[in-house]
């Protein structure tokens, strides 16, 4: 729905298909993986303020809220328009893709005039939804799709609460899920087991993306052509 920095676009189909009706998404950010299944009941959870007003804003807007809001042209700020603080930040990720927090002008990578007709078009589907302002280890454990996302051990340190994790504490949290499993890393991180998932092409660099599932559920070991793809852009 909107650009968020490490977000999951471009990956989220490379990880297994949800096998429970509900997807929970600890470390919510943009959602990518959610979005490929809007149809399931999806809870979503952030300690980043932003970010919960963002979605709340969102599941609860129709599409003519989205198409009213103004176009953004390079330049313009969005302290230019009378806008609410979830509209502010909505828009103020897409006005420079890739960013950890919202920015106020627009650059010349603006993206939010595309971001916005493609939001609109499915602001519909995600009418079910909840977004939570509460930290993972307040999430009640259930079976469940966890798809987790949490700041990077090695790369995250520009995320929101990343000063605050305790990656042993967390390893041991995602272990002690119910359902289906699955902890998005960077190539470094050492708190679980992790393999290979992609190659990847970042908004900076290149990135190798790793993964750990919990028992029963697929690993990815191979480079396959997909993935190789992704890392050279295509």
């Amino acid at each position: 729905m909107f650009s968020y920095y490490g977000t999951k676009k471009r990956l989220a189909s490379l990880y297994p298909k949800p096998k429970h009706t509900t997807i929970i998404e600890p470390f919510a950010g943009a959602a990518g993986y959610s979005l490929l299944y809007p149809d399931k009941n999806v809870i979503l959870y952030d300690t980043n303020p932003k970010i919960y007003l963002i979605w709340d804003y969102l599941i609860k807007s129709t599409r003519k809220d989205i198409l009213d809001l103004p176009d953004i042209s390079i330049g313009q700020k969005v302290t230019d328009f009378e806008l609410t603080d979830a509209e502010k930040y909505l828009i103020g990720f897409c006005i420079n893709p890739g960013s950890s927090c919202p920015k106020i002008t627009a650059s010349k990578r603006c993206k939010w005039n595309n971001y916005k007709r493609n939001i609109a078009d499915n602001v519909d589907k995600i009418k079910h939804w909840k977004i939570y302002n509460t930290s993972y280890e307040d999430i009640p454990n259930q079976e469940a799709t966890w798809h987790i996302d949490p700041p990077y051990q090695k790369a995250g340190k520009y995320y929101f609460g990343y000063n605050k994790m305790d990656y042993s504490k967390l390893s041991s949290w995602c272990q002690d899920r119910q359902g289906q499993v699955m902890v998005c890393e960077n190539d470094g991180a050492d708190y679980l087991p992790f393999n290979f998932l992609a190659n990847h092409r970042g908004s900076i660099k290149n990135n190798t993306e790793v993964v750990w599932y919990n028992d029963n559920y697929k690993k990815v070991g191979n480079n396959t052509m997909e993935n190789k793809e992704l890392l050279e852009g295509k």
